[in-house]
């Protein structure tokens, strides 16, 4: 190979490096100070020893639980690494068509393989009293799951087997922009469905409260609605959710049946809309483009090296490096995650102006919900999407000290 041949690949390669960094660098930038002093507290102090033990205990089963789904996952999948490509062959079908059934084939048996760990999670939750469904929806729900697994399975590997047969070598950059666009519209779509069921805020305190944030924090009217969920949890949550027309901030109803104070509910408003005003959605759908480039990159250099994902017996290996390779970036996906979340912590105690409020409800979060107030740092790297309830509040006593 020439010196051009090869300076070309490594000079695109450095400059596609260099815009990859910078967009990171302006993603990850937030309202957040630099350097803010944070005190180091104890999590038995703030939460109380009982509250910290009983969180420890009750999520501690969870984190051995994803350890466990996962290992079964990889094993499942590197079984089908090497078996998977006959049963492609075999099925006698055209590329794509043949590429298709055996994907759709190994999501079902990691399908089946995840329901044990499904039901286990839902047991534990009930044996606990945060979850509140029934056995006979706890057993069959899982097959909602399958047809929404299926559905997407097929649309996302027939988009990369279509591509890769009329673009081999680029294939992977177009279904990138593929998957960006389906990802808009479903956040377009998505809230529209989960409205359904929703009610209005009917407290007429808590919704001028709103409408006061709204204007604090700049965020326009988007679409606030309480989703009646006491009969299948005590969790209280709330979340944000939607582009343009469509955001919405959804309220589980447990967060309004008096566990918390009406600061407590305001706080929580303010941290949802927090993630409105900062377009974390947008934000979230580009480190989506971010990390799903290079995946797919990944994907059509290590198929490439057993002739394309033109081949249907690759399929198998698309699907084993896309799902280690989803494990590998999932702690940079949680930071940001994480960092995010902090930023709609600090937008709620700027448009709020009471840390009081703040810590009180992290604290509640631990009891009602049973949080483990401080994980173990491996958690937090793998599993956490949100800063512990210990770093929030820190986080809350550092914009108390800073605004004396």
């Amino acid at each position: 190979m020439t010196a051009t041949r090869i300076g070309r690949p490594a000079t695109i390669a450095a400059v596609a490096a260099a815009v990859w960094l910078l967009a990171a660098f302006l993603l990850w930038r937030t309202k957040i100070p630099a350097g803010l002093d944070r005190p180091q507290l104890d999590a038995n102090s703030v939460f109380g020893s009982e509250a910290a033990r009983a969180g420890v205990r009750f999520d501690r089963f969870f984190d051995v639980e994803w350890v466990l789904a996962t290992l079964t996952s990889i094993v499942v999948l590197a079984v089908f690494l090497v078996r998977g490509p006959r049963l492609a062959r075999r099925l006698g079908l055209r590329p794509v068509n043949a590429g298709i059934i055996t994907a759709v084939f190994i999501t079902v048996v990691l399908w089946a393989a995840s329901v044990p760990f499904g039901i286990a999670a839902s047991w534990w939750s009930r044996r606990h009293g945060i979850s509140q469904r029934s056995w006979p929806s706890i057993v069959f729900e899982p097959l909602g799951g399958l047809v929404q697994t299926t559905i997407s399975t097929t649309v996302v590997i027939a988009v990369a087997l279509l591509l890769a047969r009329r673009l081999p070598r680029t294939w992977w950059i177009a279904a990138a922009g593929v998957v960006l666009v389906l990802a808009v519209g479903l956040q377009f779509l998505l809230p529209y469905l989960q409205r359904l069921g929703t009610h209005p805020v009917r407290s007429a305190r808590l919704a001028a409260q709103i409408r006061g944030l709204e204007q604090r924090e700049h965020v326009g009217r988007p679409v606030v609605r309480v989703s009646p969920v006491s009969g299948e949890t005590t969790a209280a949550n709330a979340y944000a959710i939607g582009v343009g027309p469509s955001r919405s901030v959804i309220i589980w109803s447990t967060m309004l049946d008096g566990r918390f104070t009406p600061r407590e509910v305001r706080f929580v408003v303010a941290h949802e809309l927090g993630h409105l005003a900062r377009w974390h959605t947008w934000k979230g759908i580009a480190w989506g483009v971010l990390f799903g480039l290079p995946l797919f990159g990944l994907v059509a250099y290590v198929t490439d090296r057993r002739g394309g994902l033109r081949r249907a017996e690759n399929v198998p290996l698309a699907m084993f490096t896309l799902a280690i390779a989803a494990i590998v970036v999932t702690p940079l996906a949680n930071a940001v995650s994480r960092r995010y979340e902090a930023e709609a912590d600090w937008m709620a105690l700027q448009a709020t102006r009471d840390p009081g409020a703040g810590r009180a409800l992290f604290e509640e979060f631990v009891r009602t919900d049973l949080q483990n107030p401080d994980p173990p740092g491996w958690v937090q790297v793998f599993l956490g999407d949100h800063p512990s309830a210990l770093a929030r509040v820190e986080q809350v006593e550092a914009w108390r000290r800073l605004h004396r």
